[in-house]
């Protein structure tokens, strides 16, 4: 049974989110609650800054989980801890762990790594529960009505801070590259 009220986000669009200094408001729009398994809480995630002098910036996701945005989970039982180690064989930690409890307990998984999101359909069979950073972003601008300025804005910060863009073949690629000019 899906439990499709509970997204979980792996590291790459953790960091995406981040670089736009908007990431309550995107996890609020997205009307679902918002995981992060243990490994990508305990990894040191980095921003680039275009400052020479400090090219990268600690990222605290501590205000988030405080909060409530965030909610930290990690394999339960034996049989979604083989699926990590399972998915471990194939993909980094952060992204393996995402995968097997998003699999496990029937989440939306959030990732852009290609190889997560081709695993996960083949596994799942359920494309719908498979979101995308521009998916997300797009869902934010759209759902608080924000100006195509500010749009711009967050979307830049992904590409120069995170060093992000959505591949030709996302379904939001054209919207991404018209929203940033």
């Amino acid at each position: 049974m899906a439990i499709t009220d509970s997204q979980i986000i792996d590291a790459c669009v953790l960091i995406n989110l981040l670089a736009t200094g908007e990431i309550a408001g995107i996890l609020k729009s997205a009307s679902l609650t918002s995981l992060i398994c243990a490994v990508v809480e305990k990894e040191t995630i980095y921003l680039r800054t275009g400052d020479p002098q400090n090219p990268q910036e600690l990222v605290q996701i501590s205000p988030l989980i405080e909060t409530g945005l965030l909610t930290i989970c990690q394999p339960e039982g034996p049989d979604e801890e083989t699926l990590y180690v399972d998915y471990a064989s194939v993909l980094d930690d952060g992204e393996a762990m995402t995968l097997a409890i998003a699999v496990s307990r029937g989440l939306v998984l959030v990732t852009d790594e290609r190889k997560a999101r081709r695993l996960f359909v083949q596994d799942v069979g359920e494309p719908k529960r498979l979101i995308a950073s521009s998916e997300i972003l797009r869902k934010w601008t759209e759902v608080q009505n924000v100006p195509s300025e500010k749009i711009r804005e967050v979307l830049l910060g992904i590409e120069s801070r995170a060093r992000y863009r959505p591949p030709q073949d996302d379904p939001n690629f054209d919207w991404w590259v018209k929203s940033s000019q």
